[in-house]
């Protein structure tokens, strides 16, 4: 009884949020032009020429790219097919498996808690899974004790000494592939097999990408008694008229799904990687409502959720963040020590070369020590698919560009990057 009535105490209390005057997608969407906003519509073109060459060149069956600056959008490109077995055109409402661009939108629903005082960055993540408590770390072949306890903002920066299980030097990858997270079938199976695990790093003490965001999206699910997918719909993905991102793709929407694709080494050929599903149940890339990588989404959806963000937190007439808070969700909170190794041929590739990371999100330190032309402080991530994004509050650019590939050998952000910034007429720095 306490459960459901918490449910609707959350369920009124954030729908709220929901009652922004509709927007006409179409007027969202309208293109203005590039030099209106100091682009060069000329030199802007190139965006669609790289995007071009990628799909002549058949690194990729399809892609779509938005740009926009100063919250209009200056280009809408869609190139390609559905997939290689799908000829249909690729269209702007395709719907893509995010993954990883999940964990930004799952950090945003946290901190609109934060913000209503639920809990400190500092406070310790077993104070929600209790399950949790206690964690060991493997370290020189034997289980310790956890030097400190893992925190909420080490959920936010990937600090929590969770991983993984990609960098395959280490036992605790061999324990992951044995009784894998990611196979769960609900959060609460979820958290079930990730305390049977050890930590890869004692807190605080390493940076390593991991199921930190997955956690999270099980704290919100504790603090606010909903599902993760509830809690999203209501405070976000309504609000900012997100109308297609979701957890699970309803079967009338299977036809708008692209293919999921893989580069092949050895061959050199783009490969089909083959899905079946049942065309009259809804399409999840998670058995759970993973916070990490489980959401489906379109590029203007996911165009909308970082306006916001460009924005000060504001959509519309509503608030969905506090201005003080965006900021500081995009300053790099990791400790220098870990950045200033990040340069050079050792970076980490996940972190990205020269880059630090913000609350969710990723924040490049300094486009010199990135080595591609860029800006300071620009917001970032993507998905291990090939989607990606990034928000450059310096130039107040938006770049989305979606894509459904594995295992690419391709350099599409940086090619991306260059092409948008030679574009610009008028910068800001």
């Amino acid at each position: 009884m306490f459960n459901k009535t918490r449910q609707m105490i959350w369920l009124l209390l954030i729908a709220g949020l929901t009652l922004v005057p509709a927007v006409v997608l179409a007027d969202a969407l309208a293109l203005v032009a590039p030099e209106q906003v100091g682009i060069s519509s000329q030199r802007l073109a190139r965006v669609e020429q790289v995007a071009q060459r990628y799909v002549d060149e058949q690194r990729v069956a399809g892609i779509v790219t938005l740009i926009s600056r100063r919250g209009q959008l200056v280009q809408s490109s869609v190139l390609g097919r559905m997939g290689l077995d799908n000829d249909a055109p690729m269209q702007l409402d395709t719907l893509f498996r995010i993954f990883s661009m999940t964990k930004a939108i799952t950090a945003v629903g946290a901190l609109i808690l934060y913000e209503q005082g639920h809990f400190h960055l500092d406070d310790p993540v077993e104070r929600f899974i209790p399950e949790l408590k206690q964690m060991k770390v493997f370290e020189e072949g034997v289980l310790v004790d956890a030097r400190t306890p893992m925190t909420m903002h080490h959920l936010f920066t990937h600090m929590s000494g969770l991983s993984y299980g990609y960098r395959r030097d280490h036992p605790v990858v061999e324990l992951i592939e044995w009784d894998d997270p990611r196979m769960s079938t609900s959060s609460t199976d979820f958290i079930t097999k990730l305390a049977r695990l050890p930590l890869r790093n004692h807190p605080g003490e390493a940076w390593g990408y991991s199921f930190a965001s997955d956690v999270l999206g099980v704290v919100i699910e504790r603090i606010t008694g909903l599902s993760l997918a509830d809690f999203l719909r209501t405070a976000l993905f309504e609000p900012l008229e997100m109308v297609d991102t979701s957890f699970a793709v309803p079967a009338h929407k299977h036809h708008r799904l692209a293919s999921s694709h893989r580069w092949d080494a050895p061959s050199q050929v783009l490969k089909l990687v083959e899905e079946r599903y049942d065309s009259d149940q809804a399409y999840r890339v998670n058995g759970f409502e993973s916070g990490g990588s489980g959401l489906i989404s379109t590029a203007p959806d996911y165009g909308r959720f970082l306006e916001m963000l460009r924005n000060g937190g504001r959509y519309g007439d509503k608030q969905i963040l506090s201005p003080k808070l965006v900021r500081y969700m995009g300053q790099d909170h990791l400790p220098g020590s870990i950045t200033d190794a990040n340069v050079g041929p050792n970076h980490d590739r996940s972190l990205g070369l020269g880059g630090g990371h913000g609350l969710g999100i990723g924040v490049y330190i300094d486009p010199v020590r990135r080595g591609v032309l860029s800006s300071k402080g620009e917001l970032d991530w993507g998905g291990v698919a090939g989607t990606i994004f990034w928000l450059d509050p310096q130039e107040d650019v938006i770049v989305v560009s979606m894509i459904q590939l594995f295992a690419s050998p391709w350099r599409l952000r940086d090619d991306l990057s260059v092409a948008v910034y030679q574009a610009l007429t008028e910068i800001n720095e």
